[in-house]
């Protein structure tokens, strides 16, 4: 006797099925009006905003044609970086500065604690024992004077020598005369480019601040030095 095939109940559709697909359709058409609205309305207080938290994010400095470096307004650069970002931008300004010049190549421009320190051998500047400052690299020296006149900050001259005895022919008793003077004629052409006395001051520190030992020539030479030290005025040394 064959058996009777167990019959599949019926499954009746559930008439409000579509209630759910509609529901999630209008949560994302709101959505979507929400958003077109907020951007009608974002004024450009809104999107300066955006567009300097995106420079700062991505770099302070310029990207430039091809190779070339960009000049960069250090006031409009003091107003939306860090002053560790600001002075390597300045850094960058000063290689612009002194490009196809006598000095390129012969300043080291450091970064160090938030200080941008443009360094200056004394055989670059000053003939032995004396501190007038070479007429090779006055013009040179005058463009970079005219860069740190439109920057913001203080900038302090550093005057430093090594602990070798002068030459017979110095004007100057000792290596402190020496390394003051030398800070003196660095500071008087800045002032005479333009910048702001105000924000100069000086220091010779002789042979007490080394950078190198003193048991080499070599040594002895990166010692015999003039730093020109540029930093924010409320900063500590």
């Amino acid at each position: 006797m064959a058996r009777k095939k167990k019959q599949e109940p019926e499954v009746l559709p559930d008439p409000e099925a579509w209630m759910t697909t509609f529901a999630d359709l209008i949560s994302l058409m709101l959505t979507f009006f929400i958003l077109l609205v907020s951007m009608s309305t974002l004024d450009k207080t809104g999107l300066s905003d955006i567009s300097t938290s995106f420079r700062k994010a991505v770099s302070v400095l310029s990207a430039g044609e091809k190779t070339e470096m960009q000049m960069i307004s250090p006031f409009q650069l003091q107003r939306i970086v860090k002053p560790r970002e600001l002075m390597l931008a300045l850094r960058q300004n000063s290689r612009k500065v002194l490009q196809h010049s006598t000095l390129e190549h012969k300043v080291n421009a450091v970064v160090l604690n938030n200080r941008l320190i443009l360094r200056m051998k004394d055989a670059v500047l000053f003939a032995p024992g004396q501190a007038e400052i070479n007429a090779k690299h006055a013009k040179a020296l005058k463009r970079l004077a005219r860069m740190l006149a439109s920057s913001p900050g203080s900038i302090r001259i550093e005057g430093h020598t090594d602990t070798s005895k002068l030459p017979a022919n110095s004007p100057y008793p000792d290596p402190w005369s020496l390394s003051l003077a030398r800070a003196a004629s660095v500071l008087h052409m800045l002032e005479r480019e333009g910048v702001n006395p105000y924000r100069l001051s000086l220091a010779g520190y002789g042979p007490s601040r080394p950078i190198s030992t003193e048991a080499t020539p070599y040594g002895r030479a990166r010692n015999r030095r003039v730093d020109i030290v540029l930093y924010e005025s409320d900063s500590t040394d």
